[in-house]
């Protein structure tokens, strides 16, 4: 498996990929999230939490209206996860759909992702942190 690019203030060449990188904003998405579609059994409150909760998040900024179905597939292999109902099999499944869509630190990076935090926005630069050495 190739290793995964450096975000780019970590980067000793900073002329080399940095266009690659998007930074998405820390204040998320704005404006109310798709609707789910109803379901028999109804979806269970913490799944609908988790659905406001990631149309609220910064990857919803780069989601496209295209993305919803996969994203609702993912919402039921949650739902049936928490009833207790998911196969084994899903597992995998629910796995590559959170990676696709940036749902953990891993896929963010893999995705070359930056979500810009409020320190950087007050001036505090965290490339420019130099590393303690221990002396002897």
């Amino acid at each position: 498996m190739p290793q995964t690019p450096k975000p780019p203030g970590q980067r000793r060449r900073t002329n080399f990929g940095q266009a690659q990188w998007r930074e998405l904003p820390a204040g998320g998405r704005k404006g109310r999230a798709p609707a789910l579609p109803t379901k028999k059994p109804r979806w269970l409150e913490s799944t609908k939490k988790w659905w406001a909760t990631i149309w609220a998040s910064p990857m919803a900024t780069a989601w496209l209206e295209a993305d919803v179905d996969p994203l609702i597939r993912l919402a039921r292999l949650r739902d049936d996860e928490a009833r207790g109902i998911m196969p084994a099999t899903g597992y995998p499944a629910m796995q590559q759909l959170e990676d696709r869509y940036g749902l953990s630190p891993k896929a963010r990076r893999a995705l070359q992702w930056e979500v810009t935090q409020a320190q950087a926005a007050e001036g505090h630069d965290t490339a420019s942190v130099v590393p303690l050495r221990a002396v002897r």
